[in-house]
C-alpha cells in the first residue's frame, strides 16, 4: 500500500502451492498483480488479481488495465462512504 504503483509478483520456480498458501491466496495461484485503491489522495485498500500456472504472467498492459479498474472501484467505495452518512 505504501508504494506509488502497482506490484507484479510470481511464485518462484518449484514453490508449488506453498507460495499461494503463504499469501493466503487460492491454491494454484502463481501470478499476482496488486493495485492500490486511492481516491481523493487517500488509500482505501488494495485490489489483487491472480492467475494460475496455465496463464501467462501479468504484463504492462495488464497493469494499465488493473490500475483503471482500481481507480473506478476506489471512486465507488469513496462515494458509497460519503453517501452512507455518519453511522456507516
Amino acid at each position: 500500500v505504501e508504494r506509488e504503483g502497482s506490484v507484479r509478483a510470481a511464485a518462484p520456480a518449484g514453490a508449488g502451492g506453498a507460495w499461494a498458501v503463504e499469501h493466503q491466496w487460492p491454491d494454484g495461484s502463481v501470478h499476482a498483480l496488486c493495485a492500490v485503491l486511492r481516491s481523493r489522495g487517500r488509500t482505501l485498500g488494495v485490489v489483487t488479481f491472480l492467475r494460475a500456472a496455465n496463464r501467462s504472467a501479468f504484463e504492462r498492459s495488464d497493469v494499465t488495465y488493473a490500475e483503471s479498474v482500481a481507480a473506478r472501484v476506489a471512486t465507488a467505495v469513496d462515494l458509497a462512504r460519503l453517501t452512507a452518512g455518519p453511522d456507516a
